[in-house]
């Protein structure tokens, strides 16, 4: 071939390499471009799950914006080619941040009886009214609210629970300024829920004490109440009965607190506490559904469940406990918690005589005064293994005291305060019954009963057969051998053999032939 040639053959090689490449460019472009109707139709195929909508004209803003993110988007992809798409990053994001189930722990402190300091000036009449009481350290309700919200918020748990009785006498300014202390805590992440006693609503004792006077004050009703504290549970619960102030909140999925209204409001206040049918009605729709959805039960309100104290055996137990004990026994309920009575106590429900029934038995934890030594509250904890545990932690006053640099002695040693103001309560209270003895035996008699007291309070077990020894024991048995005072050191002895300040118990699973609560009834 000559040279002529050979140049011609390579130029046409050339130019056949330059077409394809050409070609190339082109394919290229139309394959990334976005505006093509193949990418049109590619993208609807993804989008299957959008309905058809009209199609807007195109226009050269939309073309940009849409360019410019489709740009980004293929940019980010190029760079990360090997990262998954958004919906499987977030499925595996949710899986790394699965954490294992942490059962719930919750607080329950009963009987508060919080007053505002705004309604008294602590002289004459106020004193009069300490002495009167059965031990509650009134004055120093608000510091020792401060010092509990300081250990929530390091506890954390669940939900923090008031168990009625949030107020002296139903003072509505007393609720309120209650109300302002529990946003505090909530504030701080921890939730509270809280349900009536028999001094909170249209309680006519409502009074302010300044100077030698009590002055009756405005009573919070049923409305006050609930727009007081709704943000306190009602606002978040599964269920509100139309009844009553009861609700049902869920701790978590396999866990409900029934929280049910049992004081006796209307049309008058009284002591003693009730649950009315059409609650009973509620109550067994929420317990059905429970046990339809395997969720474990505990229910809390204020009047007891059981008959908890020889003590006082009235106006403390509810009046239709046996109807609310077959309701609650028919849903293998584990646990009712209530207050009311002043007294740590602990109780497992026993068969009257003659009485016929399941196997299965609820239990009643009842929280004492938390406004009373040694001022307390309950810790109720779930296990992993179906236990129920619960104990009582002391308010720790004290230690508040020297982290706020009070200057207030009774606050920095607060724990023997309370506790030797309560015995000086009882002490006087019983002295002053005691006549025609010398003074020295009066003292010893009376030291003793304070301090028997003192230990009922707590839930504090007492040596019987040890206090019976004793000479100021010798002193009841000789000198009073038939009064009042002397049978209730004997039911106080005969009512503290244990401690009371744990119990343990089991959650199980609803059985069918223990659920039907009409059977029960029937059952001879």
């Amino acid at each position: 071939m000559n040279k002529r040639k050979k140049n011609i053959f390579l130029v046409c090689i050339y130019a056949v390499m330059l077409l394809l490449c050409l070609l190339i460019v082109l394919l290229l472009q139309k394959v990334h471009s976005p505006h093509t109707k193949g990418g049109d139709n590619n993208r609807a195929t993804e989008s299957t799950a959008v309905p058809d909508t009209e199609e807007e004209p195109e226009t050269k803003g939309n073309r940009e914006t849409f360019s410019a993110v489709e740009t980004e988007q293929c940019t980010k992809e190029a760079i990360r080619p090997s990262l998954p798409r958004r919906s499987e990053m977030a499925v595996e994001e949710t899986k790394e941040e699965e954490k294992p189930y942490q059962p719930p722990v919750i607080v329950i402190a009963s009987d508060v009886h919080y007053f505002s300091p705004e309604l008294t000036d602590y002289g004459e009449a106020f004193d009069a009214l300490e002495k009167q009481d059965d031990g509650k350290v009134v004055r120093y309700i608000p510091q020792i609210m401060d010092a509990f919200t300081d250990q929530m918020e390091k506890k954390k748990p669940a939900a923090v629970i008031l168990s009625g009785d949030l107020t002296l006498n139903g003072e509505k300014k007393g609720h309120e300024a209650l109300a302002e202390k529990l946003a505090v805590l909530e504030e701080k992440g921890v939730k509270v829920l809280v349900i009536p006693g028999n001094h909170d609503i249209n309680n006519h004792a409502a009074a302010s004490y300044f100077g030698k006077e009590k002055e009756p004050i405005q009573e919070a009703d049923e409305k006050d109440f609930y727009d007081i504290y709704h943000r306190f549970g009602y606002d978040q619960a599964r269920s509100l009965d139309q009844n009553s102030l009861s609700y049902v909140y869920e701790l978590d999925d396999k866990n409900w607190l029934l929280m049910l209204d049992s004081a006796q409001y209307e049309p008058y206040n009284k002591v003693g506490g009730r649950i009315k049918e059409k609650t009973l009605d509620w109550m067994k729709i929420q317990l059905q559904e429970a046990k339809k959805l395997g969720v474990t039960v505990v229910v809390i309100a204020h009047h007891n469940l059981l008959k908890e104290s020889i003590l006082y055996p009235e106006d403390c137990t509810l009046e239709n406990s046996q109807e609310v004990v077959r309701l609650l026994e028919s849903y293998r309920i584990p646990l009712y918690i209530s207050g009311h009575l002043h007294l740590q106590k602990t109780k497992t429900y026993k068969q009257e005589p003659g009485e016929k029934g399941a196997d299965y038995h609820i239990s009643e934890v009842v929280a004492n005064s938390f406004a009373i030594s040694p001022n307390q509250y309950g810790v109720l904890t779930w296990t992993g293994d179906n236990r129920l545990i619960y104990t009582t932690e002391r308010t720790d006053v004290d230690d508040w005291g020297k982290k706020t640099g009070t200057t207030d002695e009774n606050l920095l040693s607060f724990s023997g305060y309370a506790e030797q103001s309560l015995k000086e309560v009882v002490y006087e209270q019983v002295s002053s019954q005691i006549k025609n003895l010398p003074k020295e035996q009066i003292e010893e008699m009376a030291k003793l009963y304070g301090d028997l007291n003192s230990d009922y309070c707590a839930g504090r077990p007492i040596d019987a057969r040890e206090i019976k020894s004793t000479s100021a024991y010798h002193l009841w048995q000789r000198n009073l051998p038939d009064s009042r005072l002397f049978a209730q050191i004997d039911q106080i002895l005969r009512d503290t053999a244990s401690d009371h300040n744990t119990w343990e118990g089991r959650t199980e699973e609803t059985k069918e032939e223990d659920s039907d609560e009409d059977n029960r009834e029937q059952t001879p």
